[in-house]
């Protein structure tokens, strides 16, 4: 039997913009007929994935491989060819009308000025009924909705006939009807014409229930790829989308279904722990955001004015402990501290550098061990110690020989605040 070839192929590619890398050795291919859903949080490099993968940008290492050729050496007609984009938002600074629009899509195959022949025509016209845009053919595309514009984009796509359609979160403005019919549309011409899909999808169960494969993304590298029941596993997903998830299938359908946090608690009152966070540099900005957000009550400090963890601190109202910026921590500003730490349950040490001037914040965490509350401390020290002699190192080696608890993400803190919270 022969093997279906692959309509797309990653071979270790890494990608970016300007000196921003953002694709980190990316390998994976799409047989042709797959419908596969690409997923990841936000800035995981869903986006830039397709865009390289339609050659808008050139990798800087590997090679993209279109239908077994290098996508960077097809001429852009043979390209249209065979892959075809829908994006998160169709820009056109001309007045062109729906019907222009869509018949654009036909350009690759008319060439520039060969006129429309009647099949042409035919091609615009099912693509237009399909996507439910025909009875507005003779409006102006700017006057559009934005999920009247997504269609109008697929329109434009469809009668281009491409081998495969990339799909970036092109449903995510629709309405729940439309979204269904560009779905069953997608899912018919897969199945009856071996069309290959390629989406990005924030809904990871409308994703497991169309999908054959999911893959998964995230900080620009493929973290799991398979069926969905082997990429959707709650402690896997929980991890890369830095929340608690779980996956349940449904018993009566067999689809799995992933639910977030929120279920449950419309009316409930903030049932969190008080938490002192020692941070600086930038690092505590989403600490202190997420360990609100679930109901904890946070103090901070020391923290040096000017620093953008204490611009933090005081624009979510959290009560802190500030000191002169540029200045080594004083005795009067960490005895503040040490009151503020004696109140909390834990102390959580976050990715904050240590040098001379903030090393004496660590003695906050030695004072809580020793008085028996918790203590959580950001793991990799040793790549953020600039002290001489890698005293914060030490001092952190201490603290873990003392009962200290290392955290990684910012998910495995938060559980194991919420489990130490039910004991």
């Amino acid at each position: 039997m022969k093997m279906a070839e692959n309509a797309l192929t990653f071979l270790d590619v890494s990608a970016g913009y300007r000196h921003h890398k953002v694709l980190d050795s990316v390998s994976f291919s799409l047989k042709a007929g797959e419908f596969v859903s690409l997923i990841g949080p936000n800035g995981s490099g869903k986006s830039t994935l397709l865009k390289t993968a339609a050659a808008f940008i050139k990798p800087l290492e590997g090679k993209v491989e279109l239908f077994g050729r290098d996508v960077s050496h097809l001429p852009p007609r043979e390209r249209a060819a065979l892959l075809g984009i829908v994006p998160q938002k169709l820009e056109s600074p001309m007045a062109f009308t729906v019907e222009q629009i869509v018949t654009n899509g036909r350009v690759a195959s008319m060439g520039l000025f060969r006129p429309a022949t009647s099949s042409d025509h035919d091609l615009v016209e099912r693509a237009m009924i399909y996507t439910d845009v025909l009875a507005m053919r003779d409006r102006f595309f700017g006057e559009l909705s934005g999920g009247e514009q997504q269609r109008v984009a697929l329109a434009m796509v469809l009668a281009q006939e491409p081998k495969l359609i990339m799909l970036d979160e092109s449903i995510s403005h629709l309405d729940i009807n439309h979204r269904n019919e560009v779905l069953q549309i997608l899912l018919k011409l897969n199945r009856e014409e071996q069309l290959t899909i390629l989406l990005v999808s924030h809904d990871l169960s409308l994703s497991a229930a169309i999908s054959d494969r999911l893959i998964l993304m995230q900080d620009g590298a493929i973290r799991a790829a398979g069926i969905p029941k082997d990429v959707l596993k709650a402690d896997l997903l929980s991890g890369v989308y830095n929340c608690d998830l779980q996956v349940r299938q449904d018993l009566y359908t067999g689809a799995l279904q992933v639910s977030g946090p929120i279920e449950g608690q419309k009316r409930s009152s903030p049932t969190g722990c008080r938490v002192h966070v020692i941070a600086g540099g930038g690092s505590g900005i989403e600490l202190f955001r997420r360990l609100l957000l679930e109901g904890h009550r946070v103090t901070a400090g020391v923290l040096n004015l000017l620093d953008s963890d204490a611009e933090a601190a005081r624009a979510l109202n959290i009560e802190a402990v500030f000191d002169q910026p540029f200045s080594p921590i004083g005795a009067p500003a960490l005895q503040r501290a040490g009151r503020l730490s004696e109140a909390a349950d834990a102390v959580i040490v976050s990715h904050v550098p240590f040098g001379a001037g903030n090393l004496v914040n660590l003695d906050l965490a030695a004072e809580a061990l020793k008085q028996g509350r918790r203590v959580y401390i950001a793991n990799g020290i040793s790549g953020r110690d600039y002290t001489s002699g890698k005293l914060a190192t030490q001092k952190v080696e201490a603290l873990f020989n003392d009962g200290a608890v290392e955290w990684e993400s910012l998910h495995e803190l938060l559980t194991v605040l919420h489990e130490n919270q039910k004991q």
